[in-house]
């Protein structure tokens, strides 16, 4: 056997796999919150047994589980007895990110190699996990901005269209901040709608709030009632972009303005910044944006640059009223951009 400490290949093994290490842990963490393991266990310590009864979990790969995450230092382990350390619990607030990228695009990673191919198509993903994860990140970066731009003209506006509504949980706390306001909320995904119907029962909201099943490019047809209205897609044009090409997202935001010029439209997309070595340098660029930016490249979506934003809505008949950013205590790389749009002097065109 070769004398690894002389040549430095136990050093240098090390290093290369922690890669490795860390696509199990991310893995093993999301499993951890998604069968309940996590909630157990904060409510207090409990042994494997105890934890494959309430859960109905089989015991010995449980075991295994439990004893991977003490190794990691997510668990502590007395006398059989396992307990949360402080970084679980601390992932745990963190777990939207998770459902996102862990949820919604291992599968997307895993057909990286068949999507690189020539003329391969996209690479698919969770639409339900992606919608969840999503709605739950934007709680931290996205709702406060359409918050912060819808607050500028609440008093011109008297229904909200959220395009891409996902489980509808955004649009349930944004019912609940604003209650002078009704809504309608559309996603393409059939389980999303489902569980925000759902969600809107349990919080008292369905008479606030319809929600149906279809696409942002439905917008200009939606029967939505007298008196002024705000548009808000969030996430939502970058997939118009790359499934029906530019001309189709500048005919839908020149068609909305020509059926409803005296709405306003609030608009969340993300600077593509990938490419800026200098940007991604940054240690939450590095963390989150870099495989953000990469499932965009890989699955049946577009993000674009802000130019191109402002040029788009310019030539739709459309002027940026408004721009904002993600709250830098939460998110200082300003990639989240937030536009609020209006109809421009000229009109739609």
């Amino acid at each position: 056997m070769p004398e690894t400490r002389k040549s430095g290949l136990e050093i240098r093994l090390v290093e290369a796999l922690q890669p490795v290490r860390y696509f199990v842990l991310a893995q093993v963490l999301h499993q951890f919150m998604e069968t309940g393991l996590h909630e157990e266990l904060n409510a207090e310590p409990r042994t494997v047994g105890e934890l494959s009864e309430s859960l109905s979990l089989q015991s010995r790969r449980l075991e295994g589980v439990l004893h991977y995450l003490a190794n990691e230092g997510y668990l502590s382990e007395n006398d059989g007895v396992f307990s949360l350390e402080e970084k679980a619990r601390e992932t745990a607030v963190f777990s939207s990110w998770y459902k996102l990228l862990v949820g919604g695009y291992s599968q997307t990673f895993e057909q990286l190699g068949r999507t690189l191919q020539q003329g391969a198509g996209f690479a698919s993903r969770s639409g339900l996990d992606v919608g969840v994860g999503s709605c739950g990140i934007s709680q931290y970066d996205a709702y406060p901005v359409i918050v912060g731009l819808l607050g500028e003209v609440r008093d011109d506006v008297e229904s909200v269209v959220d395009l891409g509504c996902g489980d509808g949980s955004s649009l349930a706390d944004l019912m609940e901040l604003l209650p002078g306001l009704s809504a309608i909320g559309v996603d393409p995904e059939p389980e999303s709608v489902r569980a925000g119907e759902d969600l809107m029962r349990r919080r008292g909201l369905a008479d606030r709030v319809r929600l149906r099943v279809a696409g942002a490019e439905n917008a200009p047809e939606l029967d939505l009632g007298p008196g002024p209205v705000c548009f808000i897609s969030a996430f939502v044009l970058q997939e118009l972009l790359e499934q029906q090409g530019r001309e189709a997202v500048l005919g839908l935001v020149r068609e909305v303005f020509t059926h409803h010029p005296d709405a306003h439209w609030i608009v969340i997309e993300v600077d593509n910044r990938i490419a800026d070595r200098a940007a991604m340098a940054h240690r939450l660029a590095l963390s989150y944006y870099n495989p953000y930016f990469l499932v965009h490249y890989l699955t049946e979506q577009r993000l674009e640059r802000d130019a191109f934003w402002h040029e788009l809505f310019a030539e739709a008949g459309a002027e940026v009223a408004q721009q904002l950013t993600a709250d830098p205590r939460v998110d200082s790389t300003g990639f989240l951009l937030g536009y609020r749009l209006r109809v421009s002097a000229g009109g739609a065109r």
